[in-house]
């Protein structure tokens, strides 16, 4: 990242309109919105300097030609310093990266718990020993499989959270910089991480 903007609107529907005219002008991303008081809402974006400062102008023309919508004030910061991470949200991904754990543990233990309980139901059927260490093989070969399907879905990543999308991109060690991955849009993240699946592939 090397620029912030900041638009702040008076009321939701102006912050909203500068929002999708800043994404939409130019190659930026959404950090945050922030509300205060008195109908305040303070809308963060980030990107190269020149991209972040040509978003910011699309959104006062934006707003200037909304009825009603009132733009209170925008700023421009190039080269933001890192101790702004303590009021800002500078990095989306940094304040996920712990609950991401935390929310997938519980569905991995369940997945192991069925697991469990399909192999528990094939050894109570009367069958030759090669045939259960069979079904044992093919059972405990073949879970992971989903697993891995789950996690390179396209179609689920189409729907993911930008948050997420870059958090599973640098898991997956796309070919993309870790400022290129804070920077791209969907579409660029969706393509690195469908080469990177292919290569694990093969």
């Amino acid at each position: 990242m090397l620029a912030l903007g900041l638009i702040e609107t008076k009321g939701l529907v102006g912050a909203i309109e500068a929002a999708d005219a800043m994404l939409k002008a130019a190659n930026v991303r959404l950090l945050e919105k922030t509300l205060a008081t008195g109908g305040l809402v303070t809308i963060t974006v980030a990107g190269e300097v020149s991209a972040v400062q040509s978003a910011v102008d699309a959104a006062q023309d934006s707003l200037s030609r909304l009825e009603g919508a009132v733009c209170v004030s925008c700023h421009v910061i190039p080269r933001p310093d890192g101790e702004l991470d303590r009021i800002l949200l500078l990095q989306p991904g940094q304040y996920t990266i712990d609950p991401d754990p935390a929310t997938a543990a519980p569905k991995a233990e369940t997945a192991k718990v069925e697991i469990v309980e399909l192999v528990e139901i094939v050894e109570e059927i009367p069958a030759p020993a090669a045939p259960k260490g069979g079904a044992k093989a093919e059972t405990s070969g073949k879970a992971p499989a989903p697993e891995a399907q789950e996690a390179y879905d396209p179609e689920k990543c189409k729907t993911m959270s930008m948050n997420k999308l870059r958090q599973l991109a640098k898991d997956m060690k796309v070919d993309l910089s870790r400022e290129q991955i804070a920077s791209s849009n969907r579409q660029t993240l969706m393509n690195a991480i469908d080469r990177a699946a292919r290569k694990e592939k093969e």
